[in-house]
């Protein structure tokens, strides 16, 4: 018995060093191109969204590195309009409202850095085709995005790489 307790304890320490440390700050959120208004941010967990969504899909594809990412700028699909009379907003499709994003990124292997870069992605066909995330996600055409950049970005080689 106990040393199956010690057995659990070296393998949660053992998945717990190989987690990566993804850190991803948002550069003057507030000089983005979309997600505010003149009173502000209409709806700030949308940068919490993509925030979790980064983090997840660099622990996914990095284990065990550790990565900064700065998002220098935010673009959603769509531009929001007025409705109707009543003052209320909606987010408008369109084949010329496609979503952007503009970050740079840095991943470690304790000091050594070992991939580097700034990218700005725009999916400009973003109506187009298959995607996986469902209908009622509001941020499935930036995720789709950020997923097929980090698919071409990181080859699955560097993420096969012991980590050190």
């Amino acid at each position: 018995m106990k040393t199956r307790w010690i057995a659990l304890a070296v393998m949660a320490l053992a998945s717990a060093a190989a987690q990566a440390d993804v850190k991803v700050n948002f550069i003057h959120s507030e000089k983005f191109s979309d997600i505010k208004d003149s009173n502000g941010f209409r709806d700030p967990d949308v940068l919490k969204d993509i925030e979790a969504h980064l983090v997840a899909q660099f622990e996914k594809r990095l284990p065990g590195r550790d990565v900064r990412v700065d998002v220098l700028d935010v673009d959603l699909a769509g531009e929001v309009e007025p409705f109707l009379w009543r003052g209320q907003w909606l987010r408008v499709m369109r084949s010329v409202t496609s979503p952007s994003i503009e970050l740079s990124y840095e991943v470690r292997e304790g000091d050594k850095v070992v991939q580097q870069g700034k990218t700005y992605m725009r999916d400009m066909n973003y109506q187009d085709g298959f995607n996986s995330y469902y209908s009622g996600d509001t941020l499935r055409y930036e995720k789709r995005m950020i997923d097929r950049w980090m698919q071409r970005e990181f080859s699955p080689a560097m993420a096969a790489a012991p980590a050190n």
